[in-house]
């Protein structure tokens, strides 16, 4: 069941569009993405387009103590734990949206797929 347009929900109204989107490609694939899980009959609710969206603007690949520590400074902690994001992400990468990787340290990453590695944090 696709979800109509009427009930899409929003991206967070306190980040400015212009911050949310760095590039129109960034703001297309995330776009693709979202059809994508539509498609599927995936319901998009606010915790899955916060992560998308974060993943797919950032300027670094991050980890998930670093999405938990964004989402816990944007107020939404309570609803983006650890697990929560574990389990989104494992998600997303078995539909293959996003990528796991390794930056040579201990630290596993994530990056939109397709696109690689961003820059360094």
């Amino acid at each position: 069941m696709a979800i109509s347009s009427s009930r899409r929900y929003a991206a967070p109204s306190s980040v400015p569009a212009a911050a949310r989107f760095r590039s129109p490609s960034d703001s297309r694939g995330l776009q693709n993405v979202i059809s994508k899980l539509e498609s599927q009959g995936i319901r998009l609710n606010p915790q899955r387009h916060a992560l998308l969206e974060y993943v797919y603007t950032a300027d670094s690949n991050p980890t998930v103590e670093e999405l938990v520590d964004r989402f816990h400074s944007l107020g939404r902690g309570r609803s983006l734990g650890a697990t929560a994001i574990y389990s989104q992400l494992r998600v997303f990468e078995r539909l293959g949206l996003i990528c796991e990787w390794n930056d040579g340290s201990s630290a596993v990453r994530y990056a939109p797929a397709g696109q690689g590695s961003k820059a360094a944090v």
